[in-house]
């Protein structure tokens, strides 16, 4: 699927973290010394950051939105998404609740997104969407949290030491001065089980033998590195070539390349089958590990230096579903708020 917008823009960028930071000496009992310094240098990982057990997606989500909405009219935001895989209920959808926290007006379309690590992508494609039917300076605002630390097994070392809890809230308004945005996407369901939590939902639900010892990683995430990895190799790049032939952008015109933040060594990987510069392309995992559909987002909150007097970026998402999409954009008109940590 390929979009093309002409009339929206990001006009804010927020991010949030927990201020509560996990060094890799934590997994001490999971892998010997060796083997964690094979990790950082392979998968990139030295820190992570993991929410308290009080603190919920929404919530980081919420302290990002909150500095975003001091500097603009709440009344003008029409549509509010939360995009997580860790919502805070099955029933009701968090973003209904995030209206009423973050006071919102109630005249307002609010909804719920389940989408993982190339949520950013899709989220930011909705929202353009529904942006590009509103009148001339009315707003979408997209929240984007995950709080993953809460769904990994602490003996699961091929999961546990991968992921960190963030937020971030993007917000995107009609203008007819935009300049153009390309997004394209792609799914791969028939391996959805490569990244999993096998059982709580309602297709095997809860059962007295999920609480058994012996299978505690069925109610927490499951993944097969080996099949993501080749997932990752083996499509990502052909995408952004074709959103290159889409959209007629010239990736040696692009200013900076905002990967999914899934492993260093994927990143260099999909960067040199594409020839690009490894100045263009900023890394943030080894500060805050993999964060799924937040780690776009976030990436771009940590390098404004790179983004300083450029404009036209790529962001490339791929992960749980199978799915994978990309985006052009341009940043040149939007503001991005400081980090801030809870």
């Amino acid at each position: 699927m390929f979009q093309e917008f002409n009339n929206v823009s990001i006009e804010y960028i927020s991010s949030s973290v927990p201020i509560h930071s996990v060094g890799n000496s934590f997994f001490s009992t999971l892998l010997t010394e060796k083997e964690i310094k094979v990790f950082e240098k392979t998968v990139g990982i030295k820190e992570r950051r993991w929410a308290d057990k009080g603190v919920t997606a929404s919530d980081l989500g919420f302290a990002a939105a909150e500095e975003l909405l001091k500097q603009v009219d709440k009344n003008r935001i029409k549509s509010l998404i939360f995009l997580s895989q860790t919502s805070d209920y099955k029933i009701p959808f968090t973003s209904n609740i995030l209206q009423s926290r973050l006071g919102l007006q109630q005249e307002i379309l609010c909804f719920d997104v389940n989408a993982g690590c190339a949520g950013f992508i899709q989220g930011l494609s909705t929202a353009f969407s529904i942006a590009s039917t509103l009148k001339e300076g009315e707003k979408v605002l997209l929240i984007i949290g995950e709080t993953l630390s809460k769904i990994l097994s602490p003996n699961d070392k091929s999961t546990n030491m991968l992921f960190g809890d963030a937020a971030s809230a993007i917000l995107v308004s009609k203008n007819s001065n935009a300049d153009k945005s390309y997004f394209n996407f792609f799914s791969d369901g028939a391996n959805h089980e490569a990244i999993i939590i096998p059982e709580g939902g309602y297709r095997k639900n809860i059962t007295k033998n999920s609480f058994d010892s012996e299978n505690e990683s069925k109610l927490y995430l499951n993944m097969n590195g080996a099949k993501v990895f080749d997932f990752t190799l083996r499509e990502v790049a052909p995408s952004i070539k074709k959103i290159e032939e889409e959209s007629s952008v010239n990736l040696a015109d692009i200013d900076g390349f905002f990967f999914h933040q899934s492993n260093r060594f994927i990143i260099k990987q999909i960067s040199s089958i594409l020839g690009i510069d490894n100045n263009k392309v900023p890394v943030n995992i080894e500060r805050f590990g993999n964060t799924s559909g937040v780690t776009i987002p976030l990436l771009i909150s940590t390098n404004l230096d790179l983004l300083e007097n450029k404009s036209k970026i790529l962001c490339s998402g791929y992960g749980s579903g199978l799915s994978w999409g990309n985006c052009i954009i341009n940043l040149s008109e939007t503001k991005i708020l400081p980090l801030k940590e809870i």
